[in-house]
């Protein structure tokens, strides 16, 4: 009985040393998916960020365009409401851009990438991707920043 025992146990200990330990290949790729979730996340975190600020920016536009304080010159105003209303713009366009262009390389539903190859062909993709919200989320707020500030005048 004890043999069966001793037999037993250094059976069990021999199964628990060869437990499959991931190699260095598999420990890189569940890196990389989790770095590509979070970027996923992150992404979208900042777009929900600016895409309300859309509507803002057009009203903001509208807006210089409509009013035209007497205290500077009509030229001088012009050329201020037509900077301002022109980042508006080029705010909203970008916003709308990098929206058609990220649906299109990262489909809704579409599912995270389970190779070495496969996530090194859309890892770098996303970390572009996540630069560039970033990047606009900076222009946005700058835009409608500068379009305040003409209004306060």
């Amino acid at each position: 009985m004890k043999k069966n025992l001793c037999i037993a146990a250094i059976a069990l200990i021999a199964l628990a040393a060869c437990k499959n330990q991931p190699t260095a290949a598999e420990v890189a790729l569940t890196f990389q998916i989790e770095t590509y979730t979070t970027l996923k996340t992150e992404a979208m975190q900042v777009h929900d960020e600016i895409m309300p600020k859309m509507g803002e920016l057009m009203e903001l536009r509208g807006e210089l365009t409509a009013n035209e304080p007497e205290f500077i010159s009509k030229e001088a105003y012009i050329k201020e409401i037509s900077t301002a209303a022109e980042y508006l713009k080029a705010s909203h366009d970008a916003m709308m851009s990098w929206m058609q262009d990220y649906s299109e390389k990262f489909p809704y539903g579409d599912p995270t990438p389970e190779t070495k190859e496969a996530m090194d062909k859309k890892l770098p993709l996303l970390e572009q991707e996540v630069k560039e919200i970033k990047d606009l989320k900076e222009q946005t707020l700058k835009a409608i920043e500068m379009a305040q500030e003409l209004l306060r005048k």
